[in-house]
């Protein structure tokens, strides 16, 4: 089976070793059954590895970064960029020259793959999946005020799915972008979340919570596992989904790899 792992890289929010990184921890947890390929949407491809196949943004109105109200302060750092950026991995048949068909992965550039994928990769191939945020308490996610205002039951820092599952989210942005940005003000998790998650048209699926944590936040709120800064070795994939990282770009200066309390979880972000 083909794997197709796709980022997005827009501005100098993150290096270009953010993409290098994430493409090795991909790599190095995908098992040879599976055909590997590596994808970046970005904006400027200087320092990404050769192996990782370059995607330019089309240049679409209102859709493409440079577009958007703010968009040189966008460029960086701020999280509404990074957002509209994320909807462009849904054109797969932007993925030239091989538009390739199988299974599509989208990772934010700050999580940290600490697992074999094989249980991401393989997950309900009949429905695209995306990561949930078992983390939050529920009760204020059934009311109408959260919804329309601010909030999203899912996390947008992993999503699945097969071939085109999810050309329908692509052609609703294409054609419906004003309306979207307008509606759904807290970003694309809100987006996901209210229009194709299960209050709308039920499109995703969600992993279940043994797959993957917040370090920012803990695992689950149903269990009662909700420590912070605390590694958990049986999980998969660890996301980072507040605006205080575990670490920053090399061209700002510092980086706080090193200042991550576990090394184990050290140990997957570098290679050793």
């Amino acid at each position: 089976m083909r794997v197709n792992y796709i980022c997005a890289k827009w501005g100098t929010k993150y290096g270009p070793h953010f993409v290098n990184r994430l493409k090795d921890m991909a790599k190095r947890n995908t098992p040879d059954q599976f055909e590997f390929h590596f994808y970046c949407y970005t904006d400027d491809a200087e320092g990404i590895d050769d192996d990782v196949t370059i995607i330019d943004f089309p240049d679409i109105p209102n859709i493409h970064p440079k577009y958007w109200f703010g968009a040189e302060d966008f460029k960086y750092g701020m999280a509404r960029c990074w957002d509209r950026a994320k909807t462009f991995v849904f054109n797969t048949h932007n993925f030239a020259p091989d538009k390739p068909t199988g299974r599509f992965i989208f990772f934010d550039l700050d999580v940290i793959i600490q697992g074999d994928l094989t249980p991401i990769i393989t997950y309900n191939m009949e429905r695209p999946t995306k990561m949930k945020s078992w983390w939050q308490d529920p009760r204020p996610m059934e009311t109408r005020r959260f919804k329309l205002s601010h909030g999203a039951y899912t996390n947008g820092s992993c999503k699945v799915w097969s071939d085109d599952q999810c050309e329908c989210i692509w052609e609703d942005v294409l054609e419906n972008q004003e309306k979207i940005w307008f509606t759904y003000t807290d970003g694309t998790d809100n987006y996901h979340s209210w229009k194709w998650g299960r209050y709308g048209e039920d499109l995703w699926d969600h992993f279940p919570s043994w797959m993957a944590y917040s370090w920012n936040r803990g695992r689950s709120w149903d269990e009662d596992d909700l420590n912070v800064a605390k590694y958990r070795e049986n999980c998969i994939v660890c996301v980072f989904n507040i605006d205080l990282l575990p670490f920053e770009d090399a061209s700002r200066g510092s980086t706080k790899q090193d200042n991550l309390t576990h090394p184990e979880l050290l140990k997957h972000w570098r290679g050793e």
